[in-house]
């Protein structure tokens, strides 16, 4: 498909000139009258075809100012209008779009503490977290198909206002429901429920004694009577109060992440062909590479900014008395929605200001036509068609819905997978989940721009490349199935078909314990233990109010226990609070091999935005970014929380029970972890790899070439610098 002066779109030859970019501006008065010419006279005859000097307008031609002003309303002073370049655009532009790729990572960074805060399980979560793609589905096309031809900057805007309100709102629990959990549960820390082993009634420990048992052992009661006489007596605050706050609490994500899916759509689907439409075709690799590229710093600011307020307590007015280490930590999850909330309002004052189109000295293409249509209800179905028609469009859709499934699912739970397999805490894993996976991204992003800028692939390198990436991660994903850590250290939990077993042969008594009671504690011996209970500990000690030892722990024993003349107090050892160090070398190697697979396949971005606009007709660009996004919304990210949750799920040993009803998982099966994590991921991407073949055998038809190369001076400073420089690499 050419991109030059001559389109191939939908079966039909387009010939048009174009300004400075090989795609005509698609808004309302840079392209005047377009809409009017009906489908079946695009195809320009030499008998009326339109000389070059009826086809262009300079700047001045334009009576209507209004739309080439940048201006808050009727304040548009002479100062102000210095701003309205595609330069200042395009900081705007990528400050909305990292803030809003900061909101999604670090919700994701915050998932396990919400999980754990109001006792929900992972592919609960999952649904939840989908209701963000079904705003994005339900508003994507239409708004693309208004806002595309319409004032694309005030949609934009609007926009980000709908984002910024619903982020707030997200934060809505924690200063509902936030400050009663905490103090209701045993998350300030064990010292209201030290959880050690309790005897049950009646039963004699006297060694010379048998007893039901026979030969003592570390027994558990899954369902002991006065643990569920508890709950129905309504003495344990956490469990009155859960259930019931647990639903408002997901009623309120799920209404909030619909705003947020409506609100994301309009800055893409607009910001992006906004940009094509106002910059030289010579210089679109490098815009993209920038705002795709800075775009990335989103979510790695996300997991940052995610790390930095998990280490923070929720509750700011109360010491905790236990550290991040601590499983019953519980950070301020709520704190980063507030400021992306607010900063994000603060940067929608200055999208509202943008004019309609950007002044340029460019000619700017038009058609004579009497009047403009304004979007029709009555067209949507027409261009629709149109976009369906095109089969390069349509397997690059698919394509794209493969490649973002998997990859969205791996962010989605890469935190909650680096802490359950190598044992990190939750600010550890969300600082190196986007230090080590985001960041790596970004710089393949902008390095892939500036290649294409400088060498000029034609289209078919670019599809060969892609398939290349994908291929490459999917073979990836199988090798990360084999890094991991074992889980060798877990005294008594051995994997039976996804269920713990949790017995433990341990001489001299018998507790009562409760398997979801789960607090592991790290005996002297290296060996983790469920919780102080299922290790035998009778004793602990605290300091300013805090548990900083169990001992008398008749599982753990020492270096004497050997010796059978010494009392209980010496042969039973003791332990501290949280897991033990298991000191696992595949950790580095699982970071290193990761972010080399993300590189590679971050490469492939700028390419593929290039295909998706390049291989349709310049009217419908903004229409099929909409149309792209609402494929990869439906299939890709609705269905991928949901099945990457499911995955999670299955590999869960222990579940966190409130009154019967299953809550939170606090022990993953490691092995199984891993295996269907990346497994998933990987067989996804290969088919990704197929669709990709095809779309390479069909791309011979797109040009990337502009016939019509800009002048030197309509080049920006700084892509004549990327042009120039013999290191494509910015800062």
């Amino acid at each position: 498909m050419s991109n030059g002066n001559s389109h191939l779109a939908n079966g039909t030859m387009w010939t048009e000139e174009k300004q400075s970019n090989n795609n005509a501006p698609s808004n309302g008065n840079t392209r005047l009258g377009i809409d009017d010419i009906p489908e079946e006279q695009t195809a320009l005859t030499n008998q009326n075809e339109v000389s070059r000097s009826q086809c262009f307008v300079s700047e001045g031609d334009f009576t209507d100012n209004s739309d080439t002003e940048c201006g808050l309303g009727p304040f548009a002073p002479r100062w102000l209008q210095m701003f309205a370049s595609k330069q200042a655009f395009l900081i705007v532009f990528c400050i909305a779009w990292v803030l809003q790729g900061m909101y999604h990572t670090y919700f994701v960074s915050a998932i396990t503490t919400i999980e754990k805060l109001f006792q929900i399980q992972s592919k609960i979560t999952g649904i939840i977290m989908s209701a963000t793609e079904i705003g994005q589905i339900g508003s994507s096309l239409l708004l693309t198909y208004y806002g595309g031809q319409g004032h694309r900057p005030k949609w934009i805007a609007w926009g980000m206002v709908l984002f910024a309100v619903s982020s707030f709102t997200c934060s809505l629990p924690h200063f509902i429901y936030g400050r009663q959990l905490i103090s209701a549960n045993d998350l300030t820390g064990i010292t209201k429920d030290p959880n050690v082993c309790k005897v049950p009634t009646g039963l004699d420990l006297n060694p010379a004694n048998t007893h039901p048992w026979g030969n003592t052992t570390l027994h558990e009661h899954p369902t002991v009577p006065n643990i569920l006489q508890t709950c129905e007596e309504n003495l344990n605050t956490e469990h009155r109060i859960q259930p019931s706050v647990t639903k408002i609490v997901l009623a309120i994500f799920f209404i909030s992440l619909l705003g947020v899916g409506m609100g994301q759509t309009a800055v893409y689907t607009l910001g992006i062909p906004y940009i094509d439409d106002n910059v030289a075709s010579k210089e679109s690799p490098l815009y993209f590479a920038i705002t795709i590229g800075v775009r990335i710093l989103g979510p790695a600011l996300g997991f940052i900014v995610g790390s930095l307020c998990t280490s923070v307590y929720a509750d700011l007015s109360v010491d905790p008395k236990i550290d991040t280490t601590d499983p019953s930590w519980v950070g301020a999850w709520w704190l980063g929605l507030v400021l992306i909330s607010g900063l994000l309002m603060l940067a929608s004052f200055a999208m509202f200001a943008f004019p309609k189109r950007l002044k340029s000295a460019k000619p700017t293409p038009r058609i004579h036509q009497p009047g403009r249509k304004h979007p029709s209800i009555r067209d949507f179905p027409k261009t629709v068609k149109r976009l369906l028609k095109n089969d390069i469009l349509m397997f690059r859709t698919a394509s794209s819905v493969l490649h973002i499934l998997p990859i969205a699912g791996l962010y989605t739970f890469l935190p909650k997978y680096l802490e359950s397999q190598f044992r990190l805490p939750t600010p550890s894993a969300n600082m190196i989940s986007g230090v080590g996976g985001i960041l790596v991204m970004g710089v393949g992003i902008i390095i892939s721009g500036v290649f294409i800028l400088r060498v000029k692939p034609n289209a078919r390198f670019v599809a060969a490349w892609i398939a290349f990436t994908a291929i490459i991660y999917a073979v990836g994903m199988g090798i990360l199935m084999f890094i991991g850590c074992p889980m060798d250290d877990l005294a008594g939990i051995e994997p039976r078909d996804g269920v713990g077993n949790f017995n433990l042969s341990c001489s001299k008594s018998t507790c009562e314990c409760n398997k979801y009671k789960f607090s592991p504690i790290c005996g002297q011996n290296g060996k983790t233990y469920l919780s102080p209970c299922h290790a035998g500990c009778r004793n602990y000690t605290e300091k300013e109010g805090k548990i900083v030892e169990y001992s008398d722990c008749l599982c753990v024993f020492n270096k004497t226990d050997n010796v059978t003349n010494l009392p209980d107090s010496v042969l039973h050892g003791n332990a501290t609070i949280g897991y033990c160090d298991v000191n696992c070398p595949n950790f580095t190697w699982y970071i290193i091999l990761f972010s080399i697979f993300v590189f590679i396949h971050s490469t492939s971005e700028v390419g593929s935005m290039l295909l998706i606009l390049r291989c349709v007709d310049p009217r419908d660009k903004a229409m099929a970014l909409g149309l792209i996004q609402f494929a990869i919304g439906l299939f890709g990210n609705v269905p991928c929380p949901i099945v990457y949750g499911a995955v999670v799920d299955s590999a869960c040993l222990v579940w966190k029970m409130a009154c019967g009803e299953k809550g939170a998982c606090g022990l993953y099966d490691s092995n199984i972890f891993r295996m269907f994590y990346h497994g998933t991921t990987g067989a996804i991407l290969l088919c990704a790899f197929f669709v990709d073949v095809i779309v390479w055998y069909k791309a011979g038809s797109i040009n990337f070439v502009d016939e019509q190369v800009p002048l030197e001076e309509e080049l920006t400073a700084m892509t004549k610098k990327a042009l120039t420089e013999p290191v494509p690499i910015p800062q």
